[in-house]
């Protein structure tokens, strides 16, 4: 993969010119579950083949929207009266509120996040609406993990829609060894139009999406991701892009935005994050993030070995050493 090809998924740069080179433009994006991304940041632009290729890729996607918005409606009749207004979360959020980093974006479940106060209340309202629980997470021992340790309940299914539901309570796990303040950053969420639920501010979205993809996952979709990322940054404006380091530090999360900022500036050019990220003063991202990252991108011959540090990082900044453990032993005992 060329990292060029970053800025021609964004429309910073035109399609690949030369046949070959576009072929492996196309086959990217298809891996990373982008086509519909691309498709939005080139209206109009696509000819031949690739025409109905992004052509397939903008019906998926709006189709997507459409069912986003038909749960979204959902959702928000099964918590009719509870005085409940949930902040929807991550992909969701963006489609829902027409941003940049949802046009064209693949939505596969609904993410909310709701007071934990209130986490039983959700539970029982979304079950008499037909959520159930997720039939790989249905066991005693992952009901009482998720409920005792996670930062969200176990996901929820519709009974006849099979859409799935993940309802939060806070970002990262009870054990993760990054606790951001969750109730500082839901303090400022707000209203998507009349859609009876909440998204978070600008700057949050980025901090949350920065926390979500280097303080959490195993960053399994990289060019998803990244491109994310760019577009949240990009649409901030210039006091937003200001206070962003003091919002990060505020809410706990200068680490991931850190990572973040850096992506951005490396994969995108873009001068501003290069500014931002000069602000935080002298920093070093870890070795290891920073060769996976790398890794990921350049598709090389080392990307299983990148996953797998990835994939024990994800776990380690989730839990303490014990805990983790404890719990590959049992999840592996349970399935032998």
């Amino acid at each position: 993969m060329k990292p060029a090809f970053f800025k021609s998924a964004v429309g910073l740069r035109p399609f690949p010119e030369e046949r070959g080179e576009l072929n492996a433009f196309v086959r990217w994006a298809g891996r990373g579950h982008i086509m519909g991304q691309v498709a939005a940041a080139h209206e109009g632009e696509a000819t031949g083949k690739l025409k109905d290729i992004v052509e397939n890729a903008r019906i998926r996607s709006a189709h997507d929207r459409r069912m986003l918005e038909f749960e979204a409606g959902r959702i928000r009749r099964a918590l009719l009266g509870s005085g409940i207004e949930p902040v929807i979360l991550k992909g969701s959020a963006y489609v829902a509120k027409g941003l940049r980093a949802g046009r064209g974006r693949r939505v596969s479940d609904i993410d909310i996040l709701v007071p934990e106060v209130y986490i039983t209340k959700v539970e029982e309202l979304l079950t008499v609406a037909g959520w159930q629980p997720e039939l790989t997470t249905a066991s005693n021992y992952d009901q009482q993990y998720y409920r005792k340790w996670m930062h969200e309940l176990p996901p929820m299914r519709h009974s006849k829609r099979r859409t799935l539901v993940d309802v939060h309570h806070r970002l990262l796990p009870r054990t993760a060894r990054l606790q951001p303040d969750h109730l500082a950053i839901v303090d400022t969420a707000v209203p998507i139009g009349e859609m009876g639920v909440k998204t978070f501010a600008p700057r949050d979205l980025f901090i949350h999406s920065a926390i979500h993809i280097f303080a959490d996952g195993a960053l399994e979709t990289p060019a998803r991701s990244l491109i994310e990322l760019y577009y949240l940054f990009d649409d901030l404006n210039a006091d937003e892009r200001r206070t962003l380091v003091h919002r990060a530090a505020e809410v706990g999360a200068i680490k991931p935005v850190r990572a973040a900022l850096w992506a951005v500036g490396r994969y995108f050019d873009d001068a501003q994050a290069h500014v931002v990220l000069k602000s935080i003063g002298p920093w070093r991202m870890g070795f290891v993030l920073r060769a996976c990252v790398k890794t990921l991108v350049a598709e090389n011959g080392f990307v299983p070995f990148a996953k797998l540090a990835l994939y024990i990082r994800s776990h380690y900044m989730r839990m303490p050493l014990g805990l983790l453990i404890s719990h590959l032993f049992k999840k592996a005992t349970r399935r032998s």
